[in-house]
């Protein structure tokens, strides 16, 4: 405002303070004038409007997005990915319980159980699981007391107080034979606090040691423990498995094998962990069974809800051995070793005409259904598992190689004059000047000097090719953990020692069992029958998915000709001469049948290099009758320390677990009766070192 207009401002206020008459004049307002920058904007508004199109189209198309965005992750979760979102909800209220299959039996080949399981049952009582289900239901009681009285209401009190009712342990009492005071003081039940505060209900629950765990019944039978599940008792639950039970233990212990638990992350904890049970676990263990059961918020089972997969029996296994020869083997191996206090005794039963083991025991022995008596020596099958030099057991086979060879016939003769000869300045002995000897006198008199000469009379490699033949230096068909394939040397021409040593059972390393399949070679007139220990499987009758109880037939490895029957026919008459007065083996042989074999006695390997000069192995083979042979019978006894004579340690358990097999088959006699046996041998007729 300027200088002239406060005058007349001032001027006029003067004059109606004062009374006089003034004119007001009305002053004009004009509007300011618009500069040419903002007519510009205000004629602009039509874009404005654009712009605002555009931030609504904007927002609309985000929003499209996020719908887009959430119904896709809708159709992700509901339809496309569903399956893993129902489980992760059936995991929150269901599991999936295992149910144990039941393991096959394991029966010998006249079907008697060798190897059975039987389902045992343990019984729990859970005292934090019955107090919580106790205050539970009392406070549900109080509750509906108070409710307006209804038929709902009635008939709800009516169902809670029969649960309280079968709550009284007095009957959990009376059904396992635990006093009422025991379960009173596990469970600590308080009816003077306030059931409606749940941290004080929380405070009197069971804990600590047994709060969960209070065993019943522990391992009985299912009948035994079956009117505890009946009952339906508040906090007990009950675990049943298949116990594998074992009627003629230590005969069958290295055979047969144990069961044993393992840390296995799939469950299947309890496994066959040696012999038969470990090699055909899969077969007779069959599949477990899967159930889905409701759990509760303490992840107790409430009820199954349906079978995810039905649990497949495992199929029974027959095998080939005889129980009861196998208990009359394991009897006179702990016999002959607790009497001549050895480190160990092992003996095998083989039928000649299939390759069939009859039997197959070692001592000392475990009981598999007691696992505290198992240690790392009782559990070795030694009749598959060690090697050693077989000493004398092996000179058939060198006469068998001989024949094969054609430079020698059952009419050769043998010059063994001095008594000894030295090869390469090794000094090979006989047990005196046996002078020129048949092969009968050979075997009878078991020289070491007619083997030797055999062999370097023979190409190199021959020696070795036939022990080869006859299944030595490779592990049998019998298939069980651990067997030893054993070792068979190859000599090259000018190691003159060594084709003469292992003509005699030295340098070499065998096994028992293959002992026992060569002479079953001789046996059977020259045919190789692979030994065998299966005979059949059959599916159990619990396996729901078997349509028959048909026993299938393992099938049998192809025999093969290794010699002509007629020199294996001869080498075991030879053998006859053994047992026979003035051989080395009188004390194998059995009243009423010619019986052939061989004796074999051979030093100790020391760890540290060379022979033991005090410790012996002491074996004898045998087949009878040797007529018409039937069956073989290989007995080793390690380290004797009474006798040191095949003859005298091993020939006795052999004719008298013989005897019983040729009694208990009916085998008919193949020479006179006499009435009576030999019960001595002539020392000065043993020459098997």
């Amino acid at each position: 405002m300027n200088t002239r207009n406060k005058k007349s401002i001032t001027t006029k206020v003067a004059n109606t303070m004062s009374g006089r008459p003034t004119k007001v004049p009305v002053l004009k307002v004009t509007a300011p004038k618009r500069n040419a920058s903002k007519r510009r904007s205000g004629a602009s508004r039509q874009g404005s409007i654009e712009e605002d199109a555009i931030r609504f189209k904007s927002i609309w198309i985000a929003m499209g997005l996020v719908f887009v965005a959430i119904f896709g992750r809708l159709a992700y979760i509901q339809v496309i990915n569903k399956s893993y979102y129902q489980g992760k909800g059936n995991s929150l209220i269901t599991t999936v319980k295992k149910e144990p299959s039941y393991r096959g039996m394991i029966t010998d080949r006249n079907n008697m159980p060798l190897a059975i399981s039987a389902p045992l049952t343990s019984a729990y009582f859970s005292p934090h699981d019955y107090a919580v289900e106790y205050y539970e239901l009392k406070a549900r009681q109080q509750d509906l007391q108070k409710s307006k009285p209804s038929k709902s209401v009635s008939r709800e009190l009516e169902r809670v107080a029969k649960r309280l009712q079968n709550m009284d342990l007095a009957k959990l009492s009376a059904l396992t034979g635990i006093s009422v005071s025991e379960f009173k003081n596990a469970v600590r039940i308080n009816d003077n606090i306030n059931l409606a505060d749940k941290e004080a209900v929380k405070a009197v629950l069971p804990t600590g040691a047994g709060s969960h765990y209070f065993p019943l019944m522990k391992n009985v039978q299912p009948e035994a423990a079956q009117p505890l599940i009946d009952a339906n008792f508040a906090g007990v639950s009950t675990d049943t498995f298949y116990q594998r039970y074992y009627p003629q233990p230590q005969p069958n212990a290295q055979l047969l094998g144990f069961m044993a638990r393992t840390n296995m992350t799939d469950g299947t904890h309890y496994q066959g962990q040696a012999g038969v049970e470990r090699v055909f676990n899969d077969m007779l263990s069959g599949k477990d069974g899967e159930v889905m059961v409701m759990r509760d918020a303490k992840n107790n089972s409430i009820k199954e809800i349906e079978q995810v997969k039905p649990e497949v029996a495992g199929k029974d296994l027959q095998l080939t051995v005889d129980s009861r020869l196998q208990y009359i083997l394991y009897q006179e191996l702990e016999k002959v070793g607790r009497v001549q206090q050895a480190r160990w005794a092992a003996g095998m039963i083989v039928d000649v005409n299939s390759g069939e083991v009859m039997a197959m025991s070692n001592w000392p022995s475990f009981n598999a259904n007691d696992l505290n008596s198992l240690s790392n020596e009782n559990q070795r099958n030694h009749a598959l598992m060690d090697v050693f030099e077989p000493g004398s057991v092996m000179k058939p086979i060198t006469v068998a190689t001989g024949l094969k060879s054609g430079q020698y016939n059952a009419n050769s003769l043998v010059n063994t004059s001095p008594g000894s000869m030295v090869v390469q300045g090794h000094t090979i002995r006989d047990h005196g000047n046996l002078g020129t000897i048949s092969l009968r006198t050979l075997l009878q008199k078991s020289s070491n000097i007619g083997s030797a000469k055999i062999a370097l009379s023979l190409p190199a490699t021959t020696m070795s090719d036939t022990q080869k033949a006859f299944g030595f230096g490779a592990k049998t068909n019998l298939k069980l953990p651990g067997e030893s394939a054993g070792l068979v040397p190859t000599p090259e021409q000018n190691e003159i020692a060594r084709r003469a040593t292992v003509s005699y059972g030295y340098g070499l390393q065998v096994t028992l069992a293959q002992l026992a399949q060569a002479y079953s070679v001789l046996g059977a007139g020259g045919v190789m029958h692979p030994l065998t220990l299966l005979k059949s499987t059959r599916d159990n009758a619990l396996n729901s998915s078997s349509t028959n109880n048909v026993s299938v037939p393992f099938a049998k490895p192809a025999a093969k000709q290794v010699i002509k029957t007629s020199d294996a026919l001869t080498i075991v008459d030879m053998m006859t001469s053994v047992t026979e007065p003035g051989g080395t083996a009188t004390l194998a042989a059995i009243d009423g049948y010619r019986v052939a074999g061989k004796t074999g006695t051979a030093r100790r390997t020391n760890p540290k290099g060379g022979y033991y000069n005090d410790q012996y192995r002491t074996a004898f083979v045998g087949i009878a009758p040797a007529s018409n042979p039937r069956f073989v019978v290989a007995i080793m006894v390690e380290d004797p320390r009474i006798n040191k004579f095949g003859g005298l340690v091993a020939a006795p358990v052999f004719r008298s677990v013989m005897k019983e097999a040729l009694r208990l088959y009916n085998v008919p006699f193949d020479k006179p009766l006499s009435g009576k046996e030999t019960t001595t041998t002539s020392i000065e007729s043993v020459n098997d070192l």
